[in-house]
């Protein structure tokens, strides 16, 4: 995708994962006086399902990033954050060939919170209607048979129904450090950002080549505070044994990113 011919590039992208606290780091990021965050925060260029199939992607990109620049102010920094682009390899490789010096970062969360955040939102969304139990149990028959080439619609079942898929961090890093060179990707914590949030955000600011200033803590968005089931404890039970079977733990992660 040859973009040398546009200006104003965005040069940072955050890319995963869903439900970690990529809407409150935007929002710090935002109060950077250097950083301007796209509109609405997700511009979702390389996901769109139109994305695959246009002849010009460079110009497919212009036009959608520059509908997200409404009161930009030649801020050096432009952010977008739209969390699905880590999940799946074509939205990545698009996203890094559309500007290979940008830098990128990925927030974690507790795949199993992750998971059990991603099914409140789609059931508030009216996009679940399952327990959360029947949701994780029927999860992979949902996903079968469901194209893994070509465009997802804004509907498909592996944008709301992929709870605990998400949350298969191994298999994500490992793509995003075969596509990304490690020295242009940030990995963060949900935790470490929620509990020394001064620290992180100056190693943000750092990290993206702008002055540190001092953003406020706060909470910028609070989950769907749904009654919860029963059943519910069960659903994170078994989310606990399938994420513990796949060796998903923080251990692992680190040592993939150790690697390169």
């Amino acid at each position: 995708m040859d973009t040398s011919s546009h200006l104003n590039l965005f040069n940072l992208h955050i890319i995963g994962v869903q439900k970690a606290g990529t809407t409150a780091l935007a929002h710090f990021l935002n109060q950077h006086p250097d950083v301007y965050v796209a509109d609405h925060k997700e511009a979702h260029v390389f996901d769109h399902p139109d994305f695959s199939d246009s002849k010009d992607k460079t110009a497919f990109a212009h036009h959608r990033y520059n509908a997200k620049l409404t009161n930009y102010q030649d801020q050096a920094i432009r952010c977008d954050a739209t969390p699905i682009t880590a999940f799946r390899t074509e939205y990545l490789q698009a996203c890094y060939q559309y500007n290979p010096e940008a830098k990128f970062i990925i927030l974690l969360r507790d795949p199993i919170e992750r998971a059990a955040s991603h099914y409140r939102m789609s059931l508030s969304r009216g996009q679940e209607h399952r327990t959360m139990l029947g949701a994780f149990l029927l999860e992979p028959f949902r996903l079968m048979g469901i194209k893994k080439s070509g465009p997802w619609g804004f509907d498909d079942p592996y944008r709301h129904h992929s709870y605990l898929r998400r949350g298969c961090y191994a298999a994500q890093l490992k793509r995003v450090l075969a596509i990304i060179p490690r020295q242009q990707l940030l990995v963060l914590h949900q935790e470490d950002l929620q509990q020394n949030h001064e620290h992180v955000l100056h190693q943000i600011f750092e990290f993206i080549g702008v002055t540190p200033v001092n953003v406020p803590a706060q909470q910028v968005y609070v989950g769907n505070k749904l009654k919860p089931r029963m059943s519910d404890a069960l659903a994170k039970f078994y989310a606990k044994c399938y994420f513990s079977l796949r060796k998903e733990n923080i251990t692992r992660w680190q040592r993939i990113l150790d690697k390169r």
